[in-house]
Formats: structure tokens, C-alpha cells, sequence
């Protein structure tokens, strides 16, 4: 009597073959996984970085770009410009930004975790930052700090020095730097060179 042999898979051997298949999936899934949160992190940084470089761009532009008016008041006729450890305001012209072109009065600060800066236009030269009805745009988000400081020689100085605040009312300090940390680190130093071939007028 010939007995054919039946070709299959014993118990065994399909217990085996799950197991192998049930590793192969867990570390698919878990590379999967690991891709994914590795290319949000790239993502973040990445935009974390656009941020850094746009803001840079920014500040430098706007602050290269101050005018040393003179208000028109008073006090003699300082040179329009509030250097300020945790904000910085001067005057500006702004073509076209974002609507109207014209001499802006501009200030950088901190405000709810952003780094803004608030602009009004102005027909004269009315002294003062008084700058509450002004327009609003962030420059970066999730600010925890920002300092300025300002380097030049201050009335009653002999050399040029770093200074937390200026308060120079004949002209604009030689260098300004802004130190920013957002998202929970220090961004490199910015140094911005004011508009200094310009008198006051």
C-alpha cells in the first residue's frame, strides 16, 4: 500500500512563521515611528531656523534703516531715538510697508512671548514713542527674552563703550546688538551698524 505524502505546514512550523512575521512588523512599526518623529524634528528646526534668519533679515533692515531726526519740542531738539535695555525705538522710513510709504516711528519689544515691532506713521516730528494706536507684527514667536545694547560715546565720555541704554541726544550710537532667546535657546548676536553718514535734521 503506497501512502501519499500530504504537503503542508505543521502546527509548529505555522507558530514559528507568525512569531517571525509578528517581529518583522514590530520593527517596521517602530522605524516607521522613529522616521516620523525624526522628520518633525527636522521640520521644526527648520522653520525654527527660517524664523532665526527672517528675523535677522528683519531687524537689520529695519534698524540700518533709522533716521536721526530731530523732534521738534522743547528740550532742545534730541536726536529721535529711545535706546532702551528691552526695547528700541526710533524713526524710520518705510516704503511701502505694509500699505503706506512714509517716516515711520518704530519700536521693537517683548510682548506676550513675542518679539513685535509696532509702527505708526507719522506727519512731523511730535516728540515721543507714545505708540498705542500703532500697528502690530510679530518678528518671531516664543521669545523668552531680548536685550539691546548700544555702543558709542555717551555726553561726558571720553571712549566708546557698550551701554545698556542710550541716551545720547545729539546722535545714534556707532553699533547696536540684540541678544534674543526663543524656544528655549539663545540665538547668535545680532550687530547692526544705524545709518551713520546721515546728519541730523
Amino acid at each position: 500500500m503506497n501512502r501519499t505524502r500530504q504537503s503542508g505546514f505543521t502546527l509548529i512550523e505555522l507558530l514559528v512563521g507568525l512569531t517571525l512575521l509578528g517581529l518583522i512588523v514590530v520593527a517596521v512599526t517602530g522605524g516607521l515611528r522613529l522616521g516620523i518623529v525624526g522628520a518633525g524634528r527636522v521640520t521644526e528646526r527648520a522653520a525654527a531656523l527660517d524664523e532665526l534668519r527672517g528675523a535677522h533679515s528683519f531687524l537689520r533692515a529695519r534698524i540700518e534703516a533709522a533716521r536721526p531726526v530731530r523732534w521738534q519740542d522743547d528740550a532742545g531738539s534730541p536726536i529721535a531715538f529711545e535706546g532702551q535695555a528691552a526695547s528700541l525705538a526710533f524713526v524710520s522710513d518705510l516704503p511701502a510697508y505694509p500699505d503706506i510709504g512714509g517716516l515711520y516711528k518704530l519700536k521693537f519689544e517683548r510682548r506676550d512671548g513675542s518679539l513685535v515691532l509696532v509702527r505708526q506713521l507719522t506727519e512731523g516730528r511730535e516728540a515721543g514713542f507714545d505708540l498705542r494706536n500703532g500697528a502690530m507684527d510679530i518678528v518671531a514667536r516664543q521669545v523668552s527674552d531680548v536685550r539691546f545694547s548700544y555702543f558709542g560715546v555717551q555726553r561726558g565720555e571720553r571712549e566708546a563703550r557698550w551701554h545698556d541704554d542710550w541716551r545720547a541726544d545729539v546722535a545714534l550710537p556707532s553699533l547696536i546688538r540684540i541678544r534674543i532667546s526663543a524656544r528655549g535657546r539663545a540665538w547668535p548676536d545680532i550687530l547692526v551698524v544705524p545709518r551713520l553718514g546721515e546728519q541730523p535734521r
